[in-house]
């Protein structure tokens, strides 16, 4: 009876010890929050991160050196692109293709888009990289549409590629394409190429 009142005594004494330094509850265990500590690193000022993401003299002139050597209008070297209607581009439109494809590869657009793309750019410019709309609401409000694909200054600053955002930069071709794309890509998504591809090439 002894031996059975001290063997019943250890195992309330065990329970109890399991219960108070028992495992952490499930909960606990499967957060990591909780069952490690994790340090945030420090925020970096703002002052500090924007002069670390800046371009060093050196990067922005090799793009702006990539991106004249893009600008000049050349014969196009894949299969034949048609206007939407089945209408051959102008040669006008067609001597951007092959800029026009490479800032797709840049912006991870399908080369199915490209058709739409350059009847969009016959809409919007006939294929004249200096075209200016002097008559919209945008003209009247003090910012013209320019470019191959018309596109104003406070939206180019905003959606061109790092090292061409300078306004002076919004009518050579390839800088005004990057920005348009990145443009239209951002706020529409692929939709906007595919309905110009289909076709649909009004004002965006």
């Amino acid at each position: 009876m002894k031996k059975f009142a001290m063997t019943l005594t250890m195992l309330l004494v065990g329970s109890l010890v399991a219960a108070l330094f028992g495992a952490a509850p499930a909960s606990a265990a499967q957060s990591p929050t909780r069952a490690h500590a994790i340090v945030a690193p420090a925020s970096v000022p703002a002052k500090k991160l924007a002069k670390t993401l800046r371009l060093t003299k050196v990067e922005r002139k090799a793009i702006r050196a990539h991106a004249l050597k893009m600008s000049t209008p050349s014969k196009w070297r894949g299969i034949a692109v048609v206007h939407p209607t089945g209408r051959t581009f102008p040669r006008a439109v067609s001597r951007w293709a092959n800029m026009v494809s490479a800032i797709m590869v840049e912006h991870n657009i399908p080369a199915a888009y490209l058709n739409g793309i350059l009847a969009q750019i016959q809409q919007e410019s006939s294929g004249d990289p200096t075209a200016v709309n002097l008559w919209d609401s945008n003209a009247r409000a003090g910012t013209p549409s320019k470019g191959l694909l018309q596109v104003i200054a406070p939206t180019y600053a905003f959606y061109a590629k790092r090292g061409l955002r300078p306004v002076k930069f919004q009518t050579l071709p390839y800088a005004n394409i990057w920005a348009a794309l990145n443009y239209a890509k951002t706020r529409y998504g692929m939709a906007k190429f595919a309905s110009w591809t289909a076709g649909q090439n009004q004002g965006y």
